[in-house]
């Protein structure tokens, strides 16, 4: 966080545009989460937000509030560039900065139409004086309004139940005796897995496939099972959502395992298997 401040207050004594100035603590909020989760492999991967706005000042605010309780943050600078994060990196959910002149309420709906960000849990932040978007935007598919000010508390809450952090199918009672197979342990009861011995940082959705997969190693589970395991809502789920959780996840586990690999089954869906010898 420390280096995306100074990153913006460089931008500010410089004589950069203000969508350079965007680009910047952009580009550094990215740099700066993918570093610190290489630093901390050891801890489960903190759920990645996405904060859409065009302020960078609000975007630091928030994403301070948000990495103090457990978040990662990157920053979008439009619908496109959300669109586009939400098929590249594991996103988890999306806020709006929703504000007078700034079209996000109206190009909003996009988001829900989009696969995989429209299975993403969406929440607008309405200034007070675009309160009149309200309506607009819950038409338009929005999962949550706040209208600002509101309490930091609640936005916490919500995202917290909205991604069942630190509940639900994670949970284990400490000693739960762990999910191994091949080279790949899982222990329930820290959310830790081990790869070839390494640690590695998975995402919420990300641990709940695995944990689905070393349950039921070698066989073929379908996408709609998939679905039903790692989301909590099945709403604008598609299998392209699918795909791009178990690409990140197949990614993470071939940079360590010799011998355990997620294997495409066509027209079926994944399954853990062994690695050809």
């Amino acid at each position: 966080m420390a280096d995306v401040i100074r990153a913006f207050t460089a931008a500010l004594l410089s004589s950069m545009t203000r969508s350079a100035i965007l680009d910047c603590v952009a580009t550094e909020s990215i740099r700066a989460t993918d570093l610190e989760r290489s630093q901390n492999s050891e801890l489960p991967m903190k759920p990645l937000i996405a904060i859409c706005s065009q302020d960078a000042d609000f975007y630091l605010l928030l994403s301070h509030i948000l990495e103090v309780d457990g978040f990662a943050c990157t920053l979008a600078s439009s619908i496109e560039d959300v669109l586009s994060l939400a098929s590249e990196r594991p996103l988890q959910a999306v806020l709006l900065d929703c504000r007078v002149g700034n079209h996000l309420a109206a190009q909003s709906a996009r988001i829900k139409q989009h696969a995989p960000a429209g299975a993403l849990p969406c929440v607008a932040l309405v200034h007070a004086s675009a309160e009149a978007q309200h309506i607009q935007l819950l038409q338009s598919g929005v999962d949550e309004c706040f209208i600002r000010p509101f309490a930091p508390a609640k936005l916490l809450q919500y995202l917290r139940s909205r991604l069942a952090i630190g509940q639900g199918l994670g949970s284990a009672p400490q000693g739960a005796k762990p999910l191994i197979y091949c080279d790949v342990e899982m222990r329930l009861d820290t959310h830790r897995v081990r790869c070839a011995g390494k640690a590695i940082a998975l995402g919420p959705i990300e641990f709940k496939l695995l944990r689905h997969m070393l349950e039921n190693p070698e066989k073929v589970l379908s996408r709609d099972e998939l679905i039903g395991v790692a989301w909590a809502s099945s709403r604008g789920v598609s299998t392209r959502t699918v795909d791009v959780h178990i690409s990140q996840l197949r990614k993470l586990l071939s940079q360590c395992s010799r011998a355990a690999a997620i294997r495409t089954v066509r027209l079926a869906g994944y399954a853990l298997a062994r690695t050809p010898s």
